[in-house]
């Protein structure tokens, strides 16, 4: 019933209702410009956001692979250092003319004077 009587009510056509009406409009018109204005600010944020965590990770991930490879070189680093050492202790026993007479009857069966070199035959049972 209250259809029916809504329906025999007409509206007043003042100056002041039409300002109103064109108020509200103008509000409602500003309210739907704030949430665009918004929801494209918080689509920009979400983006930027979004592009600086990437980048994080990336190089995160970036430093990772940098540490784990600074570790392997160093390794390699110590290893080459130790090799160096040990290359130089035989260069200072290659100038040693009595260590080079041993390499020399060992590898080459060479010998001093008066000496008899005995060799022993090998005994590979295959």
């Amino acid at each position: 019933m209250e259809s029916a009587g809504a329906e025999r009510v007409t509206r007043l056509q003042t100056n002041y209702l039409q300002s109103q009406e064109v108020n509200e409009k103008r509000r409602r018109k500003r309210r739907k410009g704030l949430i665009r204005r918004l929801t494209a600010f918080f689509i920009v944020f979400a983006l930027a956001c979004a592009f600086m965590i990437s980048s994080l990770v990336s190089q995160s991930h970036k430093l990772n692979a940098a540490s784990q490879e600074k570790a392997s070189l160093q390794k390699q680093l110590n290893q080459s250092k130790s090799q160096a050492v040990e290359l130089k202790k035989r260069i200072s026993l290659l100038h040693n003319k009595k260590y080079i007479g041993e390499i020399a009857r060992r590898d080459y069966l060479l010998s001093k004077k008066g000496e008899i070199i005995f060799s022993k035959p090998n005994q590979n049972k295959d």
